[in-house]
């Protein structure tokens, strides 16, 4: 099996669905990848952001039982970690307050999910 490009990186799962969470983690680690998390709603998030000093990427889901993780998603751009968005939500919904970032409509193949990553680790 090749080495994935997501080898010894530490992503952080943001994502408050327990079963997408759990499979996301797998694939990730799978892959080789350091899952940080998963912080199931925003404040977690934040929490952990604020407490892990090295946070290679994120993947971070729209809708986090209710509240928008738009916060998050600052939050992120603010400490220069590349993200990706997972949502069911139009892309077109997210490119006014976010251009460039990635979103991948669930339901998702992993490929893509780590396909985004690496293209937004990439450009920063």
């Amino acid at each position: 099996m090749a080495s994935s490009p997501l080898r010894d990186r530490r992503i952080l799962v943001v994502e408050d669905e327990y079963l997408i969470a759990m499979s996301l983690q797998d694939a990730l680690e799978t892959a080789g990848s350091i899952v940080v998390g998963p912080a199931p709603s925003v404040d977690k998030a934040l929490q952990t952001i604020d407490s892990e000093s090295h946070i290679d990427a994120a993947v971070l889901d729209v809708n986090l039982g209710g509240a928008l993780s738009y916060g998050v998603a600052d939050k992120l751009i603010a400490r220069k970690i590349p993200f990706v968005f997972t949502s069911g939500y139009e892309d077109n919904v997210l490119r006014s307050r976010y251009s460039g970032v990635k979103n991948c409509p669930k339901p998702y193949l992993f490929q893509a999910i780590e396909e985004a990553l690496v293209e937004a680790m990439s450009r920063s």
